[in-house]
């Protein structure tokens, strides 16, 4: 822990922009005397332990195919500090080996390119996650203390070794969603012409709203807003996995405080009708959701486990939590997608073939 730096001061993205919606860094409940590791009040989640957990806040954790590699964000002892702010996001990596997670690696500038990419800077990274054949991590970088400035970055790992990363616009086979204002993060991409994203614009979203992106005819369209049913005046945003296979439903985050809400951040869910329009999403239930901060939860490779943070109401104090998928009601029939795709094949092809 970097000197005169708590826990409370370190936390999820998302979270700050809800309390900070002016783009600083402060939030309600800094002040508040340090309380350690929070306990949650939902009878059934469960942190996910040590080494995953540390004295610091970890958020918003997705995971390689075959579930043996986690990938999420910490603040925890060795990221790198962000100048003029009082505590910083980076993106940190663990194996599991015989069935135990090892202790977590930052994807920092000491790491050698054949093991992880070189990616956290003293800008906060977030938001990341493996591609379905672990070649691609996609991830958000914010200007420290600025979570209006979210853009979407790609790193790719090229004949065994992790290039630098690149900004979405850059990269041909991404569709150009960054903006030079407002917030683009952490898109569910359903397939190589469907992606949705959460996206914050003045002056054309609510706060931060769910839209989708298609290619049609070889070519990528104009974003459009998934609506108002599903989007609320409040801040409303998905994570990875949070898509069926069918793609008829939808898991989102959202500070929603009517229909059900617990309080904080609740996890929802939403429906396809049968002329394809979301409708308004259905709280998830006390088995998850509690008066704290309930964010940013994504499911295992086999379906089987829902996990994502949790914390004490308007605080930092996360930690990495897990529920079975089935004690979850509105979850029982509900099949995720996995791990995104990597979009970046063909050029990846091109590089392996020297062109």
């Amino acid at each position: 822990m970097y000197p005169g730096i708590s826990r409370q001061q370190i936390g999820c993205a998302v979270l700050t922009l809800l309390l900070a919606p002016t783009a600083g860094y402060a939030m309600s409940g800094m002040e508040m005397p340090h309380g350690g590791h929070g306990k949650s009040t939902s009878s059934l989640s469960k942190s996910l332990g040590e080494p995953l957990n540390s004295s610091e806040s970890e958020i918003e954790i997705a995971y390689s195919a075959d579930g043996n590699t986690a990938i999420f964000v910490s603040g925890r002892q060795g990221s790198v500090p962000s100048p003029g702010v009082p505590y910083h996001f980076d993106i940190w990596m663990a194996r599991k080996v015989k069935g135990e997670w090892q202790a977590p690696f930052n994807l920092g500038p000491s790491i050698d390119p054949a093991v992880g990419p070189n990616i956290n800077t003293s800008a906060w990274e977030l938001e990341p996650s493996l591609s379905d054949d672990g070649n691609v991590i996609y991830f958000t970088r914010y200007e420290p203390g600025n979570l209006s400035t979210g853009d979407l970055y790609v790193t790719q790992k090229i004949n065994g070794r992790w290039q630098p990363a690149r900004n979405w616009n850059e990269v041909p086979e991404l569709p150009h969603i960054n903006t030079p204002t407002g917030e683009e993060h952490c898109p569910i991409i359903a397939s190589d012409s469907l992606i949705y994203f959460n996206y914050q614009q003045p002056g054309v979203t609510q706060d931060s709203d769910v839209w989708k992106i298609e290619k049609k005819d070889g070519v990528w369209q104009k974003p459009e807003s998934l609506g108002p049913r599903l989007n609320s005046p409040y801040r409303d945003h998905m994570h990875w996995t949070g898509l069926s296979k069918d793609g008829k439903s939808l898991i989102i985050t959202s500070t929603r405080p009517d229909m059900g809400s617990r309080g904080g951040h609740d996890m929802w869910i939403s429906y396809q009708n049968p002329n394809g329009e979301w409708q308004e999403p259905l709280n998830l239930g006390d088995t998850i959701n509690t008066a704290g901060e309930d964010m940013c939860w994504t499911f295992t490779p086999d379906g089987k486990t829902f996990t994502g943070s949790w914390g004490p109401r308007d605080s930092y104090n996360h930690d990495l939590m897990w529920v079975q998928k089935d004690n979850v009601p509105l979850l029982k029939n509900f099949e995720p997608i996995g791990p995104p795709p990597n979009l970046l094949t063909v050029n990846k092809k091109k590089f392996s073939d020297g062109k």
